[in-house]
Order: C-alpha cells, then structure tokens, then sequence
C-alpha cells in the first residue's frame, strides 16, 4: 500500500500537465500546515511478527488503533529543509492467531516512537518513526517488548487532513491524520 501510494504521488508529480509547476516546499522550513499535534485513527495489518517463543508466525492478522503525534521541534535536525520533529505513540488492537490460550484472541500493541517528517509539496509529506513497541496477549499477559521502524508518506487533502501510509516492522497501517492546535 505504502508503495502504491507513492508510485501514485511520483506518477502525480512527473506527468502532470503542468509538472513544472508543482509547488515544492522541502528547501522553504516552516511552510507546512501550522499544527501542534497529529491525530490519527488507522487500520493496521500484520503480515508476519515474532511469536514469544522467538519464532516469527506467518499469516495475516488485522485490527485497528490510534496513533497521536505532538510536534517537538520545527525544523530541527536540517535546518535548511521543510522538516520537524515529534515523538508518536498509540494503541493498536488486532487479532491475536498466535497468543497461548486461545481465550485470548487479540493482541495490544503499544508503540512509541521518534517521527522525523519531511514537507515535499503542499500536499505531499514523507516521515520516517523510529522507536519500539510493547505488545499483549489479550489483558496485558505475557507483555514484551519489541523495535519498532516505520516509513510513511501522506497525502494532504488541505492544512487540516491527510491520508496516511506506514510500513514498517511490526505492521503497516492505512489512516487519516488530523493536524490540530495551530
């Protein structure tokens, strides 16, 4: 999906009738949405993840969850560059065809992360999350710890909302992202 949907946004850019004129705003810092926080609700998918035996199960598993976004720093590593920093965290439920009792059929999962976003075009952003995330067995049995590593891109339908791509280890997700607090 994540591909799809960056294939569709370079397609965009490189054969539109007018693809001289996209608006590109990466060398201009600060001129993004003003926005203080990021709230997103999303569908996640897990293709494969590593079981407590330390073995990685195969097999599709789905669910849902919410992630939030509080900007810390704009621009910050690149001065130069339409970037900002903030540190992500949600909760996440899908289901659970790996879990030890079978009463338990679904997993939560906690991720907290670094978001490092980069503003290529008024509607156009890439970010890449770098952190960890605590997963569950059903009521918070046989809790554990894994990394976590996503890279997304969103595309902006105005200042205010965008739809958002990740992938990454543990799962990828598909959602909608609303900019608050400007």
């Amino acid at each position: 999906m994540l591909a799809a949907g960056l294939a569709a946004a370079g397609a965009f850019v490189a054969y539109s009738p007018d693809a001289h004129a996209v608006d590109w705003v990466i060398k201009n810092p600060s001129q993004h949405p003003e926005y203080r926080a990021e709230l997103e609700p999303h569908a996640n998918f897990i293709l494969f993840r590593r079981r407590y035996s330390g073995v990685y199960g195969r097999g599709a598993e789905l669910g849902g969850g919410f992630r939030a976004t509080i900007e810390l720093a704009d621009p910050m590593f690149i001065k130069k560059i339409n970037n900002t920093i903030g540190i992500s965290f949600g909760v996440d439920f899908t289901e659970c065809r790996y879990c030890r009792y079978r009463s338990d059929n679904y997993a939560i999962w906690s991720p907290v992360a670094l978001q490092w976003n980069f503003f290529l075009t008024r509607s156009w952003s890439a970010f890449a999350e770098f952190g960890g995330i605590v997963r569950s067995e059903g009521a918070f049995r046989y809790v554990d710890i894994d990394p976590a590593i996503w890279f997304g891109t969103r595309i902006h339908f105005n200042n205010d909302i965008a739809l958002t791509f990740r992938l990454g280890y543990p799962m990828f997700s598909v959602g909608v992202s609303f900019f608050v607090g400007s």
